[in-house]
Parts: structure tokens; sequence; C-alpha cells
């Protein structure tokens, strides 16, 4: 009987490097803009950690205070900032917080 693997999606930080890259030239990218200090980012984690499982969207946060140009190319002027990213480009941009069913329902949208 062979086993299993139960390895599950989880959220991957962008430290540094080429954003395309981490959310994959294929398939569907969640990305969070957030900063550290910011509380609406702070309850978003276990939403953005929920979607990583439960769906098949890659999921990443970049802090806007350590990639800042990074930040300003996608627009992420305030946090959060969501940026939905399909085949490496982005798509859809969302400020502010959102609710786990918003963000699922939009990237079923691209992954259906």
């Amino acid at each position: 009987m062979e086993a299993q693997s139960t390895v599950a999606n989880t959220v991957r930080s962008l430290d540094e490097g080429d954003i395309t890259t981490a959310v994959g030239e294929e398939g569907v990218g969640l990305v969070e803009f957030y900063t550290e200090w910011c509380g609406s980012c702070t309850q978003m984690e276990p939403v953005l950690e929920d979607l990583a499982q439960e769906t098949d969207a890659t999921v990443v946060t970049v802090d806007i205070e350590t990639n800042l140009e990074t930040a300003i190319e996608f627009g992420a002027q305030s946090t959060p900032t969501f940026v939905l990213f399909v085949s490496g480009s982005p798509v859809k941009r969302l400020r502010g917080s959102q609710s786990k069913e918003s963000l699922k329902d939009l990237i079923e949208q691209y992954t259906a």
C-alpha cells in the first residue's frame, strides 16, 4: 500500500526576487501586499492560510516595506492590497480587508 502525500499548500512570503516566479507562470496566484503593523493584514493571515489549503491558487505575501519597488509596480498604495495573477499576469486588484468567501469566489472564477 502506497503512502499518500498529505503536503498542504501554505502561504509563501516573497523575501526578494521576481513576483512572477513566486506566483508561477501557469495557474492562479493571489498576492497580498501588507505591512507588519497593519491590523487588517494580521486579521487576514488565517484567511490566507485557509485559501492556500482549500484552493489550487498559489498564495504569496509581500511586505511592502522591504519590497517597495514591487509594491509600486503592482499599485499597492495601501495595505492590505490583493493582486490576483493568472498565468503570471495581474488581472484583478482589491484594496482593504476581504472576506474569505469573496477571495475564494474570485480565485474560482479563474480556476474553473
